[in-house]
């Protein structure tokens, strides 16, 4: 079923647009809304914007009145001076770990070679006769089933919990937005996990209903810290500390936050993904692999946020419900391009590839919108819990 982007004068119909995260894919999202300010019924923009990692970084400048021209200067600046800094003390840290056990281990290998040695030998039958690769497939084979603990031990040793600082990002942003506080001209939303709990924190710029008040934190303005915890993926970026909170990115549980731009009063919810549409066949390389388990997190994600969306829409049907029905169309992401969306195509922050991205983001708007745009609909044969509901 197809339909039309409405609005009337009375406030009904009011659009939100939920950017997903997807790191340097981030610039496909600018493409498609470019090309979406060009079409009549989306020629005022969202009135309300909810983002996490990439997609937070995109809807505070769109909610700032940042042109796509403006937006896309942000992306590139990233390509010509990246802004971040990786970790002497990681590395640091990680060699005199190293040298450490392997100091250790050079002492104790006499009384550790007989059982060490046996444990080779029944391990190596599974790798011969010998070819290229099968002796550094069964060191790591021989790490992983009998000595665990060096890698255990390595891992430990390493003092930083990340690999690149983001202390250059955040200055970036701060000249990007004239300060540390991002100009609120629409409602938005930008979303991070407490790495301590575990749950989402969303950082929202109007009142709310009653929902869960310790998810969602009102504030004046979003400010750029805010920006960068919902962007600092684990593990590769520091993590950022906001009041008594550590943050990191929010891709890790809400990767499309539909619920804030509920809660901030959207009628009808465009959503723009970084993944691609779906596709069937093998996975013949390990780069493959990696790139879909990554897409793999971010599907579902959208998933279980649709589904409670789709579910509460059914259930604000029911005489006395407190739920109102929100219009959520079909998810707008690209076509698949192999030559584009690979395995490093998140981290790859050469401009060529964001100008690509972009592009990509055009074409993915002009096929959505031609094709009404759609309206998502859950299939009744679903069985989803109501309960679930609850959460929005």
């Amino acid at each position: 079923m197809v339909t039309t982007i409405t609005r009337n004068s009375e406030g009904s119909g009011k659009v939100g647009l939920v950017l997903s995260g997807g790191g340097a894919r981030g610039p496909l999202q600018v493409g498609v809304y470019e090309r979406l300010l060009r079409d009549p019924r989306f020629a005022d923009g969202p009135q309300v914007l909810s983002g996490t990692s990439a997609g937070a970084l995109n809807a505070a400048m769109i909610s700032a009145g940042f042109t796509p021209s403006e937006m896309m200067d942000f992306w590139y600046g990233l390509a010509d001076d990246p802004p971040v800094v990786a970790s002497a003390r990681f590395f640091r840290s990680l060699f005199q770990t190293l040298l450490k056990i392997s100091a250790r281990e050079l002492i104790d290998f006499p009384r550790r070679l007989p059982s060490d040695a046996l444990r080779l030998m029944q391990r190596a039958r599974w790798y011969w006769p010998p070819q290229l690769g099968s002796l550094s497939a069964l060191i790591m084979d021989f790490l992983l089933t009998s000595r665990f603990d060096l890698v255990s031990e390595l891992l430990e040793g390493i003092q930083e919990p990340f690999l690149v600082d983001t202390g250059r990002l955040r200055d970036r942003l701060v000249k990007l937005f004239g300060g540390t506080r991002i100009p609120n001209k629409r409602r938005v939303a930008i979303n991070a996990v407490d790495i301590h709990t575990g749950k989402v924190v969303r950082y929202v710029t109007g009142p709310v209903p009653a929902v869960p008040a310790s998810e969602y934190v009102v504030v004046p303005a979003i400010s750029v810290d805010m920006l960068v915890a919902s962007a600092s993926i684990p593990l590769l970026f520091s993590p950022v500390p906001i009041g008594t909170r550590l943050l990191w990115d929010g891709g890790l549980l809400v990767n499309t936050p539909l619920a804030p731009a509920v809660a901030l009063g959207a009628d009808q919810i465009i959503t723009v993904l970084v993944t691609e549409q779906c596709r069937t066949g093998n996975l013949a390389r390990f780069g493959r692999a990696i790139e879909r388990t990554a897409d793999s997190f971010l599907e579902n994600a959208y998933n279980v946020d649709r589904m409670l969306l789709l579910d509460r829409n059914r259930l604000s049907h029911i005489e006395g419900s407190p739920y109102r029905e929100v219009k959520l169309y079909e998810a707008l992401r690209p076509a698949h391009d192999r030559a584009l969306f690979s395995a490093g195509s998140y981290l790859n922050f050469q401009r060529g590839t964001m100008q690509a991205m972009y592009a990509a983001g055009q074409r993915a708007a002009t096929d959505w919108l031609a094709q009404g745009p759609p309206v998502d609909r859950l299939d009744a044969r679903q069985d989803v819990a109501r309960s679930a509901a609850s959460s929005y």
